[in-house]
Parts: structure tokens; sequence; C-alpha cells
């Protein structure tokens, strides 16, 4: 593959839909997966998937490498898109709810609903919040430590596999995972 700075430059400067079309593919797996993971539904994985490599490829010229690594980038528009979706749900049930006559037995049971779909909200919102800070916090690391903790979070490879990847010591993989993993979790416990 072409590197991915390339392939940005070219989709920005020419909207090169071969370039578009080799970045999509080198991340949709790992994108898709993560989104799976997060909603727990197939079809549903896969168009948010698909809207948020739409969104992507709209605000890419606003990607700054300096700021953040593109994949950092794209986490971050897929957690954005995760939450806008259990947004939508929560609004359109409880519109639904407004809609509804009312009686005792109905009460219960739409309530329920919006019940349980408001506590799925809050839950999703501190999961994209804390995801969001670690994300943040795994963007400070040089490149190759982002991949290591990419592969392993998202991508579930083994550290043998990672090693083979990036052609370092599988010590090496597992001592900067961990490390990076003991300040996440501090910098996430203080908050």
């Amino acid at each position: 593959m072409q590197t991915e700075q390339k392939l940005i430059k070219r989709i920005k400067k020419k909207q090169d839909k071969e370039a578009a079309n080799t970045l999509i593919s080198y991340y949709y797996k790992e994108i898709y997966a993560y989104v799976y993971r997060q909603t727990g539904n197939e079809e549903l994985a896969k168009d948010l998937t698909q809207d948020i490599f739409i969104q992507i490829l709209q605000k890419i010229a606003m990607f700054d490498h300096k700021k953040a690594s593109f994949r950092t980038w794209m986490y971050r528009i897929a957690s954005n898109k995760i939450c806008d979706h259990y947004r939508s749900k929560v609004h359109r049930l409880s519109l639904k709810q407004e809609q509804i006559d009312m009686t005792d037995e109905n009460l219960e049971l739409h309530s329920g609903n919006l019940g349980t779909a408001i506590r799925d909200l809050s839950e999703l919102i501190i999961h994209k919040e804390l995801i969001e800070d670690i994300m943040e916090i795994v963007s400070l690391y040089k490149q190759e430590w982002q991949e290591i903790f990419y592969m392993k979070c998202f991508e579930e490879r083994t550290f043998q596999d990672i090693s083979q990847t990036l052609n370092i010591s599988e010590n090496t993989v597992k001592s900067r995972f961990y490390k990076m993993i003991r300040q996440i979790k501090s910098e996430v416990d203080y908050q």
C-alpha cells in the first residue's frame, strides 16, 4: 500500500477516487469491527461504517497530521457517528412516546423502552467521552506506539503478529503496550 500521507494528499489535492478507495479498503475492516463492537448489530454496523467513510472523505481536507494521526482522527469520527445514531434513536423514541395515547399499560411499556434507551445513551456518552480521552492520550505517543495500541485493541492481533508486522521484538511490543495501558489508566483514573 502507498503511504497513508501520500494517499491523503492525493485525495485532498486531486479528489483522487483511486486513492480514496485504497485508503478506505485499508481501514474498512478495522472501523467496521469497531462499530460492530459498539452496536452489536451487523447491518447497523455496515450502514454506520459507510456513513463514517463518507464523512471522512467529506472532511479529509480538515485533517491535520500535526494534531493527530489519521487513525486517531478516524476513530473520533466513528465515535461521534455512533453517538449521533444513539441520540437520534432516543429522539425517535421520545417522539413516539408523545404520539401514543398514554393508557396505564402503554405508559409502563413505553416508559420502559424510553428509559432503556436513555440509559443506553448515557452509557454511550460516558463510553464516548472515555474513548475520546483514551484516543487523545494515545495520539501523544509516536506513530509506531500508536500502531501497537490499534493493532492490539481494535484489530485484536497477538503480540507476536504485531511484532512481525512492525519488525520489532515481541518483548518491545509488550512493554510499549503495557506502558501505554498504565499511562492511560493513570490519566483516566484522575478524571
